[in-house]
């Protein structure tokens, strides 16, 4: 269970790797999908980390288990942005409709 934990956390450090990345250089959704998948792949390959191993899942070769899992933490990353992006958009949208209604509403002087 640990290892699927610690996918998702490295799921977000990689999505918000790749949102600061956007932040300094405009990026499509295509190049962004890229860039996650590649950044996860980097780092399981970096680290040599294989959820797989945790799990005694075994493979004919020891890459596998590490490419594996980089696919899945850079989906999971993919999964963090779409939602933290639904976060922030429904929170503009409640700040957006606050500020409309208070400047409706007739103030006493």
């Amino acid at each position: 269970m640990y290892e699927f934990g610690t996918v998702i956390v490295i799921g977000l450090l990689v999505a918000k790797l790749v949102d600061l990345v956007g932040h300094v250089r405009s990026l499509t959704p295509a190049t962004r999908l890229a860039l996650t998948m590649l950044a996860g792949l980097g780092l399981a390959w970096a680290t040599d980390y294989s959820m797989f191993a945790g799990w005694g899942i075994n493979f004919r070769q020891a890459y596998m288990g590490t490419v594996g899992t980089g696919l899945v933490i850079g989906a999971f990353a993919t999964v963090w942005h779409e939602g933290l992006d639904l976060l922030s958009s429904t929170a503009r949208r409640q700040h957006d409709q606050a500020t409309e209604i208070e400047t409706r509403i007739p103030r006493a002087a």
